[in-house]
This record gives structure tokens, C-alpha cells and sequence, in this order.
């Protein structure tokens, strides 16, 4: 069996919010290209991890696994590992905190170390002929996943103090298995995530204000499971989407349906049309102390 490596390190000054804002120890602009080509694989799985910076994440060519366009500021500091590799043609991306290798001999092994980057930005052009898969952990900054146009097979995202955005404009090619959001004293919203094609969507919130839009192409039934803290959560459903809530009811809690829902019994609704919808979802609520409002669009 044959592997294939591809190395960056990536220099990456994150220290402390101060230098996140841009402080005193900032120096000039930095930028770098990085490309990774298409070979052999069937199917790419992506692991992302950023504490301070901001991520985009949009279609690229069906040529290139990844066009990366790296812009920052500062000097030195922790790294960031960049490493790609091909194994049983599944190709497996992985960026997160690292320290720097030393050159290898290995066949087909390249190193790269980019220094000097601090509370930058990563501009990444994914492939839209392979199916993705997605595990992203962002700590403090900005994140927008315009995943539209590509084959998504997974998603899973982690975000702390961010603002983050996920949207799909356009039916996904793949089956999403799981499509998991965790995010904590953040801001997050999502776009025609009717269109994503998943089997079942989970997000949980903590402190933060939340939106879900489903639009899109759903016609089949899936599960959505929410669960917020101290935050707000809003869900938004096509008109033509049925939909059963299951929310368990407590006085610290507040869940708010739309006007074309009716209580079957505690804690239990149903919208007009879920019984002769094709696009329907059954979605569980746990909300905490915070608050959930689920409405169709109008």
C-alpha cells in the first residue's frame, strides 16, 4: 500500500485576544498560496481546527483537493500543521495546531512552513466532484461555509465565541449522515438547510442568537433535535414542510410555535399539513432556560 504525503506548517501567533483585535506586536500583511491536486481519491475527509482567525470555505474545481489563499498579520509564535495524505484512496485533510516537522525522506513527502501569521484569514476552495466530509473546531473569530455546489457527506461543526454561517443554495449531491452544529457564545445561521440532504440534524446552543432557516428541497422525513441554554433559537420552515414538535415544557423554558400548529396534547404540536406534506420533520426541543420559535415562511 502506497501513501502519499503533503506537509505545510503554518506559523500562527495566538496568543491572546488583545493580539486577535490587531495589538501592538502586529507587523505587516502577509499572504501565501497553496494548492493541493486531485490524484486518486474516491473521497476526502477534512479535519479543521482554528483557536483565533477567520475561516471561508466555498466550491472550488473538480482538479484541486484544496486551493488555500492564507492572509495575516504578526510574527512567530505557535504553528498550525497542514498535512494531506492518500490512504486506500480516501484523501485526509487535517489543519490544526502543531508543531513544526523536520524534512522527511519519505517518498512523495513535502514540508512547507509559513511563518509569521497571526488572527488571520483562510480563504479554502474545496473539490466539487469528490464527497466531503467536515469535522471543524473554531474557537474566536468568523467562520462562513458556503458549502454550496459541493458533495457533502458529513458535517460536523464546533464554534466558541464566533459568528458563523452555513448555507447551502443549491440540493446537495450527497447524503448528509450526520450533520452536527455545537456552538456556544456565538451568533450562527444557517441558510436553505432543506437542501442540505441530511438524515438527521442536531445543533445545540449556548448563549448566543440562533437561526435555522430549512429552505431548500426537503422531501422526505428527517429528525432535528435542538437544544439551547440561556440562548434563542429560531427555526424557519418552508410553507410546504410538515412538522411534529416534541418540547418538553417547564416554566424556565419558552417554545413558541406558529399559528398552523396544533396541540395535540403537553408539549406536543403539530402543523396543518403533516400529514399530507412529502417533505416532513419530526423535531425534538430541549430548551433549558433559553427560548425556541418555530414558524413556516411566508
Amino acid at each position: 500500500m502506497k501513501v502519499m504525503h503533503t506537509y505545510w506548517t503554518v506559523a500562527l501567533l495566538f496568543a491572546a485576544s488583545a493580539a486577535y483585535a490587531g495589538g501592538p506586536f502586529t507587523t505587516g500583511p502577509k499572504s501565501y498560496h497553496r494548492e493541493i491536486e486531485r490524484t486518486k481519491e474516491k473521497e476526502v475527509r477534512i479535519s479543521l481546527e482554528s483557536a483565533f482567525g477567520n475561516v471561508f470555505v466555498e466550491r472550488g474545481t473538480s482538479d484541486k483537493i484544496l486551493v488555500a489563499d492564507i492572509e495575516g498579520r504578526g510574527s512567530g509564535g505557535s504553528s498550525a500543521m497542514i498535512s494531506y495524505r492518500v490512504e486506500n484512496n480516501i484523501g485526509y485533510l487535517s489543519m490544526e495546531p502543531g508543531e513544526w516537522i523536520e524534512e522527511s525522506d519519505i517518498e512523495g513527502e513535502k514540508d512547507w512552513e509559513v511563518k509569521g501569521l497571526k488572527s488571520g484569514s483562510w480563504y479554502l476552495k474545496f473539490s466539487d466532484s469528490l464527497p466531503l466530509s467536515f469535522d471543524i473546531s473554531l474557537g474566536v473569530g468568523q467562520g462562513d461555509f458556503n458549502l454550496t455546489g459541493l458533495s457533502v457527506k458529513d458535517f460536523v461543526l464546533s464554534t466558541g465565541a464566533s459568528t458563523v454561517t452555513v448555507q447551502f443554495d443549491e440540493p446537495n449531491r450527497s447524503v448528509i449522515e450526520h450533520f452536527k452544529i455545537e456552538s456556544a457564545v456565538s451568533k450562527f445561521s444557517g441558510f436553505n438547510l432543506g437542501n442540505a440532504n441530511f438524515r438527521s440534524f442536531s445543533f445545540s446552543g449556548g448563549v448566543g442568537s440562533y437561526t435555522l432557516d430549512f429552505g431548500g428541497q426537503l422531501r422526505k422525513e428527517v429528525n432535528v433535535n435542538i437544544e439551547v441554554g440561556l440562548g434563542a433559537v429560531t427555526l424557519i420552515l418552508p410553507q410546504e414542510v410538515g412538522a411534529r414538535v416534541l418540547a418538553e415544557e417547564t416554566w424556565l423554558s419558552r417554545v413558541s410555535v406558529d399559528r398552523d400548529f396544533t396541540q395535540r396534547s403537553s408539549g406536543e404540536y403539530v402543523s396543518d399539513n403533516f400529514g399530507t406534506a412529502d417533505g416532513r420533520m419530526q423535531i425534538t426541543v430541549d430548551a433549558g432556560l433559553g427560548s425556541v420559535k418555530i414558524k413556516h415562511s411566508r
